[in-house]
């Protein structure tokens, strides 16, 4: 009977999570995003939900966002496995998604998932942003597509940066962007932003006015070449003039070294056909390239402050305590104290979580927060890096709405940038 009661119990269980699939499966840009509980649910479950209702594009016109609850705090963390925003996330790569902490519901994020513990809820979210084939979807044409706005969430950053003007960009970058890895993704998202206003706007010439969520979205597009030209040279002036932390001079002379090797091969070519002109400016500019690499190699790497690192460097001593009497637990029997401290590895782990998302500015990397970040000892930089827990609540901050700008796109050549060296970023 034991048996037979566990076959109705896994029957039920693929029952509902065949449910879920086809709920998934049925989700469009109209219909409001649900939150989808996974309590209970173990790693096979969980992969074979993401294997059916992700691996394939939805069915939808536009991008969409599905969000799963995979934690919760004390009062709710039984219902959950510790593994299961790992499980989700481990699923997810298996299929080819990767993460995007600044992802939102549009086309450049699909294919992406961003991990958010909202500490006012008390919850752990896992938003996945799932593949679509808008020509499939339901509402493509005709009725229903006549609601106006779009769906990407207004007070994201790269909604607020693509809406504001340049002026008021370099406002912002100047009190929210002040790393050069984050103006790199801020360009990265730029540079796709004014990608989809010319597919817009060439979709437009040929087949005349956009539906109303186009429309909104082109219509929400400011001085994109103008804010593009003008970040580029912001990234130019922090190289010049050596404001890089370590991890981000590693990142730039890796670029450098790719743009020589792509002009060697070119001076190569220049040479063979004869071409001694091109071959010499070619051969200028892999000089200046290693020039500036070398001079690279030599910077002192700028250290960003670090917010509450006395408390995070107590934590990680202590997580790094519990770490090696857990390493230990096999050898010998642990008294009660012990057991009574390992127990606390959860709560000591959200408490971590939550000073390090403080850290996590707009645009900003588990990574390059990850190395200004004090050892168990004390160190700056650790070495070896932790690797951070699954799920370990950074979610990338956002900003209080701001207004629109006065004045429209604008659609003038790339900028002529010296950065333009490193290659394209977008």
């Amino acid at each position: 009977s034991r048996q037979w009661g566990r076959g109705v119990e896994e029957h039920t269980q693929r029952a509902a999570m065949s449910g879920l699939v086809g709920t998934l499966r049925a989700i469009n840009a109209d219909d409001p995003v649900e939150l989808h509980d996974l309590g209970g649910y173990d790693a096979a479950q969980v992969a074979e939900l993401v294997q059916g209702a992700f691996a394939q594009p939805f069915p939808a016109r536009a991008p969409v966002k599905v969000s799963f609850v995979v934690g919760a705090g004390k009062k709710g963390r039984q219902k959950y496995s510790q593994s299961l925003p790992e499980d989700l996330i481990s699923a997810l790569g298996s299929i080819g998604f990767g993460e995007d902490r600044a992802a939102s519901a549009c086309l450049e994020c699909c294919g992406t998932y961003k991990y958010q513990h909202d500490t006012d809820k008390d919850l752990k979210f896992l938003h996945v942003f799932p593949h679509v084939s808008p020509g499939q979807g339901e509402g493509s044409e005709g009725e229903g597509s006549g609601e106006e706005g779009y769906d990407e969430d207004e007070d994201s950053p790269e909604e607020i940066c693509r809406r504001l003007s340049l002026e008021e960009l370099e406002d912002f970058v100047k009190h929210n962007v002040k790393k050069f890895s984050q103006k790199r993704i801020l360009l990265m998202k730029l540079k796709g932003f004014r990608a989809e206003f010319e597919e817009l706007e060439a979709k437009m010439m040929i087949f005349g006015p956009l539906d109303p969520k186009e429309d909104a979205k082109y219509n929400n597009c400011f001085e994109l070449s103008e804010k593009i030209e003008w970040v580029s040279g912001e990234m130019e002036r922090m190289v010049t003039e050596g404001r890089l932390t370590k991890g981000e001079i590693s990142l730039v002379r890796e670029q450098l070294s790719d743009k020589v090797a792509q002009l060697s091969q070119e001076l190569e070519r220049a040479k063979a056909d004869g071409k001694s002109k091109k071959a010499a400016k070619i051969d200028e500019a892999i000089e200046r390239i290693l020039d500036r690499k070398d001079s690279l190699a030599e910077l002192k790497p700028t250290v960003y402050k670090i917010k509450h690192e006395k408390e995070i460097r107590q934590l990680r001593r202590q997580l790094a305590e519990i770490a090696k009497l857990e390493g230990s637990g096999g050898k010998q029997l642990m008294d009660v104290a012990t057991v009574r401290k390992i127990g606390q590895k959860e709560e000591l782990q959200e408490e971590l979580d939550d000073l390090m998302q403080d850290n996590l500015g707009w645009f900003e990397t588990k990574a390059s927060v990850e190395e200004m970040m004090p050892s168990a000892a004390g160190g700056k930089k650790p070495k070896p890096k932790p690797k951070a827990a699954a799920g370990d609540g950074w979610t990338t901050k956002s900003s209080k709405k701001t207004g629109k700008s006065k004045g429209g796109s604008s659609r003038s050549g790339a900028p002529a940038n010296p950065f333009d060296l490193l290659g394209d970023e977008g």
